[in-house]
């Protein structure tokens, strides 16, 4: 007597009538598709309508918050962090940029941290990449650590240079009023660790997008916890992070919060 062995197929195939298969086969398809045609601004457009929902949700939860209802904030932060991360994904996937937005106003606008920088140049005028200002001076500080340097006084002092006018404030850098320095947090964010690039022998390690940049130390707005006459500021010639002499001359790349 001859042992016949039948191989069954998959459950999954067994359950599956072969019209579905087809359909699923043809979605994947479908959707491998729309990422390959993902651009960069249909890409950023999606990270646009992402902050926008994340402020409805926000709205939403702080309204039942003062009718006192019970209210959860952090589940707004948690979707839109997940729906950054799924946008990424597929831009990683199509193979294209998807961070940042040249304003064409002399700033860049990062998608993922939703903060306007400052775009240097090489012009000679107060936005040039090679032009240093100091953090602090130690004379005429009526308390240790205060912000009295020409990063403070000349370039953010010009940049939010506005005046109120009919209720709203007119003027300011790229047609903004609150332009100050970055933390550390967020200058080490913008740091670009892409092969070589940081390695000090070709350019400064940041996407080029952010325009000419001085392989150079950059100040934050962070001050030394240990001691108030140094101020924290990053390399952007190698990505280090160290601790400046508040009178020391350093690069500068302003911020304000952009979406």
């Amino acid at each position: 007597m001859t042992l016949i062995v039948q191989q069954h197929p998959p459950l999954a195939a067994r359950s599956l009538p072969p019209f579905v298969v087809a359909v699923l086969v043809a979605l994947l398809l479908a959707a491998s598709a729309a990422d390959a045609a993902l651009t960069t601004g249909k890409c950023l457009g999606q990270k646009r309508t992402a902050w926008i929902t994340r402020r409805k949700c926000q709205g939403v939860e702080q309204v039942k918050l003062l009718n006192g209802k019970p209210t959860d904030l952090a589940k707004c932060q948690t979707k839109f962090q997940d729906a950054l991360a799924k946008i990424t994904a597929k831009a990683a996937k199509a193979g294209i940029a998807c961070r940042y937005l040249d304003n064409s106003d002399s700033t860049i606008t990062d998608y993922d941290t939703g903060l306007q920088w400052e775009k240097l140049t090489e012009d000679g005028s107060l936005l040039d990449k090679d032009i240093t200002f100091t953090w602090g001076n130690l004379s005429g500080c009526p308390f240790p650590g205060c912000p009295n340097g020409t990063a403070f006084i000349e370039l953010l002092g010009r940049f939010n240079n506005c005046v109120l006018t009919a209720g709203a404030s007119v003027g300011g850098f790229a047609g903004h009023c609150d332009w100050r320095l970055p933390t550390l947090i967020e200058l080490e964010a913008i740091k670009d660790f892409k092969e070589g690039v940081c390695s000090g022998a070709s350019g400064a390690c940041i996407d080029p997008i952010f325009g000419p940049t001085a392989a150079n130390y950059y100040w934050s707005a962070t001050t030394s916890a240990t001691d108030p006459s140094y101020a924290w500021d990053v390399n952007f010639a190698d990505g280090g992070v160290y601790n400046g002499f508040r009178k020391g001359g350093n690069a500068v790349r302003a911020v304000r919060a952009g979406l």
